[in-house]
């Protein structure tokens, strides 16, 4: 199932997702990044890797939208692994319900 991915109202990506782990409710996959994503972001997320800034990253209001406009609760949290060294964005939606599990 396809996740958008967004910080608050600007686009990130698209994910497609796949169960991770069902007992904690993660699911996740390769982000397909927006432009906004590699101009605006990245910088901020490879900074984020190697010198973490959570106020600034809780500033972004990142969400994750599914197919029918339903926002995921993650009480978990988001998590987003962008390090330069890899080709691939990895995107995390943790603490997910078993509903929406099911659903992917």
């Amino acid at each position: 199932m396809k996740i958008q991915l967004f910080a608050g109202p600007i686009a990130l990506g698209v994910i497609e997702s796949k169960v991770i782990d069902d007992s904690m409710g993660v699911v996740g996959g390769v982000l397909q990044p927006s432009t906004a994503y590699l101009t605006e972001f990245q910088s901020f997320f490879r900074r984020h890797i190697q010198q973490p800034n959570w106020r600034a990253l809780a500033g972004l209001e990142l969400i994750g939208v599914l197919p029918t406009n339903e926002i995921l609760e993650c009480v978990g949290g988001i998590c987003l692994t962008d390090i330069e060294e890899c080709a691939e964005i990895n995107v995390e939606f943790c603490g997910l319900n078993q509903r929406v599990i099911s659903l992917i």
